[in-house]
């Protein structure tokens, strides 16, 4: 028997002992972690989601031995952009540890892992992504500074009604700061790179820096506008997180994205059975050794690809394409999906595009609305639409040129949302 399933063995029964949360979700199954015998046994235990971890917070969820105010214990807020906010708990050490593990597949990262090196981090994403009062345009750097010294820009909930004010101000504390690492929303930080180029302000520098993005899908048109600003002497990668468990997986210098199996127990499970490499799923986590809030089979909501091959670039661990959201997919009249990744893989870099947002508004309905830029041509617009055609399976597209495109009410830029309810059988085809 495999030593990772050995510690999926100790997690269920850490966990079964000591948090009154999964004591009960076991005996509600009438299991008891003897059962979980083979690997396949794990599928026994029905998974877990973000409703369970937030009604039975904190008492039902913290191990026994330890609470909020126990040593190196670390808490954080999600977004809500599953409604409620949901509240974690991590140590320290362990989010350190995971952080490591993932970081650990791009050596142009490495720097940040020097001995003796006072991490300097400044991040710039929606407010409700920070546990510090970001959003206005009175509140200071000082007031805005993290234990671990990470400096939370300012920037205002709706993104694209931040105050020219504060757009001046986050670049400012950059170049003040002058971070050893940008930890950012793609989205968001595209965004600025606009307003850089507009008042013809150059990066404060371009070497001896990285940046990182997290929190939103990574869409080639926010990527691109970020790479031409910092050019490729800047290290630039992807980050695959959650607010509840922290680093997930990280993106390797080939461009592949690699999940952590050091920490992690995974599940790739589509209609309720393991997928096949490169089937549409939803991951599922078991974490590994972790004392504070054990979380087992944990629903992400998040779908992925896993590939079948191995990355070109050396390192063993899983190479998945991260999906999207299963609440922002595009549910077609035939049952098919388009995850917000094959959205943007279809608009690719787009040249002519600053920011878009695709919207399902009825079964058979989208809306692509889109800030435009001087390479614009109606050529262009055309051939997407047509592309659009082909892959949604109608004609009802209306594609429109804007000013303004809304946050979600969490502050987050939703690239692809849908307005039709996911019906509840749907959801079981993951």
């Amino acid at each position: 028997m495999n030593s990772k399933f050995n510690q999926v063995q100790d997690e269920i029964l850490y966990a079964y002992e000591n948090t009154r949360f999964f004591r009960k979700h076991m005996e509600r199954a009438g299991l008891v972690p003897r059962d979980i015998e083979v690997p396949s046994d794990i599928t026994r235990i029905p998974p877990t989601v973000k409703k369970d971890y937030r009604q039975s917070f904190p008492a039902g969820v913290i191990a026994s031995g330890y609470n909020l105010k126990s040593p190196h214990v670390m808490r954080f807020q999600s977004s809500g952009t599953e409604g409620d906010r949901l509240v974690s708990v991590v140590l320290s050490y362990d989010l350190a540890r995971r952080q490591a593990s993932c970081i650990s597949v791009n050596p142009k990262f490495s720097s940040l892992w020097q001995p003796g090196l006072k991490l300097r981090t400044c991040r710039f994403a929606a407010p409700n992504c920070s546990d510090v009062e970001c959003a206005n345009p009175n509140s200071t750097m000082a007031s805005r500074m993290l234990g671990d010294g990470t400096l939370v820009l300012p920037v205002y909930h709706d993104l694209l009604t931040t105050p020219d004010r504060m757009i001046k101000m986050a670049l400012d504390e950059i170049e003040e700061y002058d971070p050893h690492l940008l930890f950012v929303d793609p989205t968001h930080f595209a965004f600025l790179t606009r307003a850089m180029r507009m008042a013809g302000r150059p990066p404060h520098k371009k070497k001896g820096f990285c940046i990182m993005s997290g929190y939103t899908l990574c869409t080639q048109v926010a990527r691109r506008q970020i790479k031409q600003c910092y050019g490729e002497e800047v290290a630039f990668a992807d980050m695959l997180g959650m607010s509840e468990l922290g680093y997930l997986g990280f993106e390797c210098p080939h461009g592949h994205q690699h999940l952590n199996t050091e920490d992690y127990y995974l599940e790739f499970v589509h209609n309720g059975r393991p997928a096949n490499p490169g089937e549409l799923a939803e991951l599922v986590i078991t974490t590994l050794d972790d004392q504070l809030s054990p979380h087992i089979r944990y629903a992400t909501g998040d779908m992925y690809r896993l590939s079948a091959e191995p990355c070109t670039c050396g390192n063993p661990t899983p190479v998945v394409r991260a999906e999207g959201r299963v609440k922002n997919a595009l549910w077609l009249p035939d049952d098919s999906v388009v995850t917000p990744k094959e959205l943007d893989e279809l608009i690719g870099p787009a040249e002519w595009i600053d920011m878009y947002q695709m919207n399902q508004t009825n079964d058979d309905e989208f809306s692509f609305r889109y800030l435009r830029n001087d390479s614009w041509t109606q050529q262009l617009e055309n051939e997407l639409i047509e592309q659009f055609r082909d892959t949604l399976k109608t004609n009802n597209i209306t594609c429109s040129v804007t000013q303004y495109l809304p946050a979600d009410r969490c502050g987050k830029f939703i690239s692809c949302v849908s307005s039709v309810a996911i019906r509840e059988e749907k959801r079981k085809q993951l």
